[in-house]
């Protein structure tokens, strides 16, 4: 089996994973359809993070929203 690092560029999480599903970034977009989303509101939020290893999760989620924002623009 190999092992992954990192997140892949479509991005993906289990309900189990935390880290995502309870951080409030997660939780202001997660009940909103895609439509509703402004990019600028996601790229805002994205840029007022700071670079942990902590963060990683949060920021592949928001850059995945980025990605598919830009899908459907």
């Amino acid at each position: 089996m190999v092992e992954r690092k990192g997140f892949p560029v479509n991005w993906d999480t289990s309900p189990a994973n935390t880290a995502v599903t309870q951080h409030p970034l997660y939780t202001k977009y997660n009940l909103q359809a895609f439509s509703a989303i402004l990019a600028a509101d996601v790229k805002a939020d994205l840029a007022a993070i700071r670079p942990t290893t902590e963060s990683a999760a949060i920021c592949a989620y928001l850059s995945w929203l980025l990605r598919t924002l830009a899908l459907i623009a």
